[in-house]
Parts: C-alpha cells; sequence; structure tokens
C-alpha cells in the first residue's frame, strides 16, 4: 500500500495534469428478485478540460457475482454535450477481484467510448488497480489509461460511500489527468 501512495505522489508531482473530480450517485430501484431500473448521475469537474454532467436511467439485472445495465445517458457541457446507449457490467471475479466495462455508442457525432477498471481488494475497505478510459472517432482519437487506488468508506443512513483516486496518462492529449472519484450509491426495494 505504501508504494501505491508513493507512486501517486511521484506522479502528480512531476507530470502536469489535468485535475478532475468524478462525482457519481446510483440508485438502483428493485422491482424484481434480479431485474431493477436503475438511475446514474455524474458530474465531471475538470481544471485544463470542459466540464459536463450525465443523466444515465436505464435496466439492470443481478446475479450474486455480477450485473448488467444497459442505459440512454444524456451528457450537458460548454462544448453541447451529447447522447449514448451505454452498457455496464460489473463481474466479482473472485473474492479479491473485479472488473468493470462500459461500451457506449455516443451519437449524434458518432463515436464509440469505453471504460474498464481492474481492482484488487489489498486490506480491509482498499483496493488497487488500473483503469482505461478511451474515445474512438474518425476524426480524433482520446486515450487516458493508469493506476488507480480505492477505499470503501461505509455505510450511512442507507447510503454506501466510497472514494477513488486514478492517476492517467494521457498519450493523445497534452496533460495526463489526475482524478478523484467520489462515489455514493442507494438501493431501493419496490418490492416486499
Amino acid at each position: 500500500m505504501k508504494f501505491a501512495g508513493l507512486f501517486f505522489l511521484f506522479c502528480f508531482a512531476l507530470f502536469p495534469q489535468d485535475l478532475q473530480n468524478r462525482t457519481v450517485v446510483k440508485t438502483p430501484l428493485d422491482f424484481g428478485d434480479r431485474w431493477y431500473m436503475t438511475f446514474w448521475s455524474i458530474t465531471n469537474l475538470k481544471t485544463q478540460t470542459s466540464n459536463n454532467t450525465n443523466l444515465f436511467p436505464g435496466i439492470g439485472y443481478q446475479s450474486k457475482t455480477w450485473w448488467a445495465e444497459a442505459m440512454l445517458q444524456k451528457q450537458w457541457s460548454s462544448t453541447g454535450g451529447l447522447w449514448s446507449a451505454d452498457f455496464r457490467f460489473r463481474k466479482q471475479l473472485n473474492h479479491r477481484l473485479s472488473v468493470y466495462i462500459e461500451p457506449a455508442v455516443l451519437f449524434p457525432s458518432l463515436g464509440l467510448y469505453e471504460f474498464v477498471v481492474f481492482e484488487s481488494r489489498v486490506a480491509k475497505g482498499f483496493s488497487f488497480g488500473a483503469e482505461t478510459e478511451n474515445v474512438h472517432r474518425l476524426s480524433k482519437q482520446s486515450l487516458a489509461a493508469g493506476p488507480r487506488v480505492g477505499y470503501a468508506l461505509g455505510k450511512r443512513w442507507g447510503w454506501e460511500f466510497a472514494t477513488a483516486f486514478a492517476y492517467r496518462f494521457v498519450p493523445t492529449g497534452s496533460r495526463d489527468e489526475a482524478r478523484l472519484y467520489f462515489v455514493v450509491t442507494r438501493r431501493i426495494r419496490l418490492r416486499p
């Protein structure tokens, strides 16, 4: 764990970066044993690139070790925003390792988006892993990848709180990205 902290401090001090905050609120609404409606709200605040806010309503299916969701995304930003058909999948591979995969089709300006996170729990509440977030368009490619460290803050009033920090190297941009995540989840059961 000390190595992870030193690595992030090294990257943060030596490389210029676009400092970012991503605040995520997720509220699944269970209406059956496995099926649920889902709603995500994600706001990205950035120092070097444009800020944006995103809303994702959709439907999901959950199993014991995985869940999958299909959603429609609407994004607002200073550059106008976009729409997408967004799909999310998370699988607990074993008691420590998990993978999260999110592909999306962007429109009206056609493009493909993908966000992938691999994480391994290394201590109580702590995880270490890597993430990549990419946008592919005919006119421009945007690639970002790097290590991340996460911490589950716990539960309070029925809400789950977690945070993560990622340092992402961006070979297609002028600055690397240092991103702090804050994630809040509240599962609501509509069935008795």
